[in-house]
């Protein structure tokens, strides 16, 4: 299933591109630490999330904005249900993977960050059958840079509908 990404700014190509290259659900309940869409309600489980910047002008920005992406994950209920943040963390701009890639303008730099967002037990309820929640939640990351210049406005957003899951007790 493609993931829908927004960010903001979207300049052409080779000037200033976001893309999030994964979002994953995680369980480490499950030997191997492997993605599940099927989760326990009573156990964590982790949000891996990877995201790159490519262009011209992000060096540019890079030096302009906070040291600090902000970065949050939010569940919405499919029908009965709770809309819960479930997470929210701070990977510093400083820890980006930098390299180019080559186009026909030149070589272009890419900035790759990644991040793991904790979910604490207990925070989403599974489904009652014939009754409130559902139980079933998409997800939505987001990666938000803080610009201080002013208008009009610097900031670095990024939007990701990640995976649809169930939340479901094992036994």
């Amino acid at each position: 299933m493609a993931m829908q990404t927004q960010f903001d700014p979207e300049l052409v190509p080779d000037l200033f591109r976001g893309e999030f290259t994964s979002v994953v659900l995680d369980d480490p309940a499950i030997a191997g630490h492997v993605p599940n869409l099927v989760l326990d309600s009573q156990r964590p489980f982790a949000i891996h999330v990877s995201w790159k910047l490519t262009g011209t002008q992000v060096p540019l920005y890079m030096a302009a904005l906070s040291d600090q992406w902000d970065v949050t994950a939010y569940a919405e209920s499919i029908g009965p249900g709770p809309e819960v943040r479930l997470a929210a963390g701070q990977e510093p701009k400083a820890n980006a993977t930098i390299s180019t890639v080559a186009t026909p303008n030149g070589p272009v730099p890419v900035y790759e960050w990644r991040h793991t967002l904790q979910v604490p037990a207990g925070l989403l309820p599974e489904e009652d059958p014939g009754g409130t929640p559902s139980g079933t939640y998409l997800s939505l990351v987001t990666v938000f840079l803080d610009s201080a210049i002013g208008q009009p406005g610097f900031d670095i957003i990024g939007f990701n509908q990640g995976p649809a899951f169930k939340v479901e007790s094992p036994v």
